[in-house]
């Protein structure tokens, strides 16, 4: 009998190994947990919704502290949600990561060191440089099934086929069946001209801008055509697209700031 034991114990071992509730250590309100990049969260709730994913648009009730004073809270937004896409806004480091192991239901408090945050610029007057930010609240409330990005699809059409290729592709997208698998608004389209800028692709970038910005009726890319103009030099063809921007909006500050701009680089590239 007693060569018996030995065979059970192994079995318990296996058994357990192949159970892997018997091994998995939950995750306990209250505990910190803190990540390699130095990012610091606590659970004050556990939610069981939807996992936050790349295309989800998360809409969630945030309080920041920066030196145990608020600086910033969503009361004032509409419905007191700060709406973002999940991995894809433009949002500090430390945010994203710490949204990307959130549920819809989560509570937390994150803690953010300076090197996932503002850094040594800080932000304006509200954060100074080398803050650590801190999400006494951060409370996931709204987690939306994920969609593509059709600014992925545009640059690189753009970038590797035509300008042709990537309007076949937003009609394609926009007009059809898919259009319900695809984030389509302006931010879209506006995001591949920033991409093709980051890449100093400007003359791609300006065409692209004078297609799109007529094709969606989009004023800001009819902008940024004037923008990636200046950045190729090309100030008097610049101002030219700017004339005809200001002739529809004449009291817009930021262009009559930039037609200035352009004179007198325009001039001083004639000297």
């Amino acid at each position: 009998m007693k060569s018996v034991y030995p065979i059970l114990i192994l079995a318990l071992v296996l058994l357990s190994a192949c159970n892997p509730k018997s091994t998995k250590q939950e995750i306990a309100l209250g505990d910190t947990i803190q990540t390699a990049s130095g990012l610091k969260y606590i659970y004050l709730k556990k939610g069981d919704g939807r996992k936050i994913e790349t295309g989800c648009k998360v809409g969630a009730y945030l309080s920041l502290k920066v030196k145990d004073q608020v600086v910033w809270n969503t009361n004032k937004l509409p419905d007191s949600l700060f709406t973002y896409l999940a991995d894809y806004s433009r949002l500090i480091k430390g945010f994203t990561e710490v949204s990307m192991l959130l549920r819809e239901g989560d509570e937390v408090v994150a803690i953010l060191p300076d090197s996932l945050a503002y850094g040594a610029k800080g932000a304006g007057d509200i954060i100074p440089p080398h803050s650590t930010l801190i999400y006494d609240q951060f409370k996931v409330l709204k987690v939306d099934a994920p969609k593509k990005f059709l600014s992925d699809l545009l640059y690189a059409d753009v970038k590797e086929r035509s300008l042709n290729a990537a309007v076949a592709t937003f009609q394609k997208i926009t007009e059809g069946e898919e259009s319900e698998n695809y984030y389509t608004d302006s931010e879209q389209l506006n995001r591949v001209w920033e991409q093709l800028s980051r890449d100093s692709l400007y003359a791609k970038a300006a065409d692209y801008a004078v297609k799109f910005g007529e094709l969606a009726k989009d004023d800001r890319l009819k902008y940024r055509n004037v923008l990636s103009l200046e950045s190729m030099g090309e100030y008097l063809k610049a101002k030219d697209h700017l004339e005809i921007l200001l002739a529809d909006d004449p009291e817009n500050k930021m262009m009559q700031d930039k037609m200035i701009d352009l004179c007198k680089k325009h001039r001083m590239n004639n000297k």
